[in-house]
């Protein structure tokens, strides 16, 4: 297990270094917020709820898909798999004393958290920022079920994105299957 940790750790650190990705992933989390903001905005003009939302309530539920679609970033394990099986560098994991699917699901972990803060980092501006008052489940149980049910889906596209890209070894290509999956 302290194998799996120290792969999260350094995924984790690379992740830190200054990269324009980071800017623009944090730059369009802010525009695609802002942009919800000013279209719920006119869409609420003069009512308090549509369809049974609130304009707060509203903003609480596109803030907190945002938050979770931005989380699942384990396409590049699939890419990288594929890659590095046509490139012939695949034995790159192999040698190295952990099990590649524990490898690649370690990767994820470091990558997630690091997003992760930025994520709560960004939610936890709008909020201030505009004011909005965040709706929350007052149950515990059912919030205790969706961040559960949030964890098995990334761990689900984690294995599924894994077994795609292993799919390179039977197959020449599996681009149409990484297409197929995108849509």
């Amino acid at each position: 297990m302290q194998k799996y940790a120290e792969i999260a750790r350094a995924y984790l650190k690379t992740q830190l270094a200054w990269r324009a990705d980071v800017f623009f992933n944090m730059l369009f989390t802010v525009t695609r917020i802002l942009f919800a903001y000013l279209l719920w905005g006119v869409i609420f003009t003069g009512k308090d709820t549509v369809s049974g939302f609130t304009f707060h309530g509203m903003l609480s539920y596109y803030i907190v898909s945002s938050f979770l679609s931005q989380l699942e970033m384990s396409e590049r394990i699939s890419s990288e798999i594929f890659q590095r099986i046509r490139n012939g560098t695949f034995s790159k994991y192999m040698v190295i004393p952990v099990n590649i699917q524990g490898y690649f699901m370690a990767m994820e972990a470091g990558i997630v958290l690091f997003y992760l803060a930025f994520d709560f980092l960004a939610a936890f501006v709008w909020v201030w920022v505009f004011r909005i008052e965040f709706v929350w489940v007052s149950d515990v149980r059912i919030l205790a079920c969706g961040a559960l049910m949030a964890i098995l889906g990334l761990l689900f596209m984690v294995q599924l994105n894994y077994y795609l890209g292993i799919l390179t070894l039977k197959y020449e290509g599996i681009g149409t299957l990484l297409m197929i999956k995108t849509i």
